[in-house]
């Protein structure tokens, strides 16, 4: 429960179901109940996961394409407690326009019947780094 991989290994899941716009891949990491909260970028603060599911479906029927690379990885257990913090470069595609950018992100993971679950995610862009491509 305390390795720091299997959180890493959590925290991949996550950006890997934000890159393949999947929703059901969403349900699979997230908290799925009201302790659960998001702050995406320039948007308010959204509690409980039926809110924060209705962003990501938002996001996702709005987005044709999103890659994030993720550095600068940071990662504390604590418990049934964990915290990743990571630099987020992210690529995203609305139509045909692309749109770079880069956000300091932190995720909290519980540890819930035997996985880590996201139960909050809040990403700040950093200024001057979003362009039009």
């Amino acid at each position: 429960m305390t390795d720091p991989e299997q959180v890493i290994e959590a925290n991949l899941k996550f950006y890997f179901a934000l890159e393949s716009l999947d929703l059901d891949l969403m349900d699979e990491v997230w908290a799925t109940d009201a302790s659960a909260i998001c702050v995406h970028p320039n948007w308010n603060r959204l509690a409980g996961w039926e809110n924060i599911r209705a962003s990501w479906e938002q996001i996702f029927k709005n987005t044709t394409f999103m890659r994030i690379d993720v550095s600068e990885v940071s990662v504390e257990v604590q418990g049934i407690t964990a915290w990743v913090s990571c630099l987020e470069n992210i690529t995203t595609a609305t139509g045909d326009t692309m749109h770079r950018a880069q956000a300091y992100a932190t995720n909290i993971f519980i540890f819930e019947d035997d996985r880590w679950l996201l139960v909050l995610h809040h990403a700040s862009i950093l200024q001057n780094s979003q362009e039009r491509v």
